[in-house]
């Protein structure tokens, strides 16, 4: 029996491959030229558009997806809209239907894909951007990243208990193999660039 296995061990050190040299990292992507384009264009092909505003504008220069001003029950953590209805009240899953409109603040924006990192400030603002029929997003211009491993190198993980990459409406294609977007949650994403 310890024949055997002396013989299997010594086959095993025989067939072990070479030491290979450790890998060299790969150059990170740099910026595009134009990075506000790119964004434009992987945020549409992710179903989400971008809009651009001055940070000293108001927000009603906004072209929001809804009505804003007949819509009664919105979410915001943006310090130029204030929540109301459902959004201002709602602590609880349940107590969000109806919520039309989710507004957040986000830390950074990868241009290669069109996702943005947001860290919700609390279980109801996590809650409002699943259960908001419409999400918009607020990023700094100066807050782009060329790519994810950009982003993975600005993301701080130790400091959040929670943080998810947002990129467009949600989507599924499970039924007859056809793009469904906004079937199971936000039905639209808009890209806020606050440019200085």
């Amino acid at each position: 029996m310890s024949s055997a296995r002396t013989d299997i061990f010594a086959a095993l050190s025989a067939a072990r491959p070479p030491d290979a040299s450790a890998p060299t990292r790969v150059a990170m992507p740099a910026m595009p030229a134009d990075p506000v384009c790119v964004l434009r264009e992987r945020l549409a092909l992710a179903g989400g558009r971008l809009q651009t505003l001055p940070r000293s504008a108001e927000l009603g220069g906004l072209e929001w997806p809804i009505d804003l001003d007949q819509t009664e029950h919105v979410y915001s953590a943006h310090p130029a809209l204030a929540s109301r209805g459902v959004g201002a009240s709602g602590e609880h899953a349940h107590d969000l239907d109806g919520l039309a409109l989710c507004l957040l603040m986000a830390e950074l924006a990868v241009v290669e894909n069109g996702a943005v990192w947001h860290v919700p400030s609390s279980l109801r603002e996590r809650r409002a951007a699943l259960l908001a029929e419409h999400l918009v997003v607020s990023v700094p211009a100066r807050a782009l990243v060329a790519s994810l491993h950009h982003a993975y190198d600005r993301i701080d993980l130790a400091a959040a208990a929670f943080g998810w990459f947002l990129c467009g409406p949600s989507k599924t294609a499970d039924i007859e193999q056809s793009l469904v977007l906004g079937a199971h949650g936000p039905r639209s994403m808009t890209l806020l660039l606050e440019h200085d």
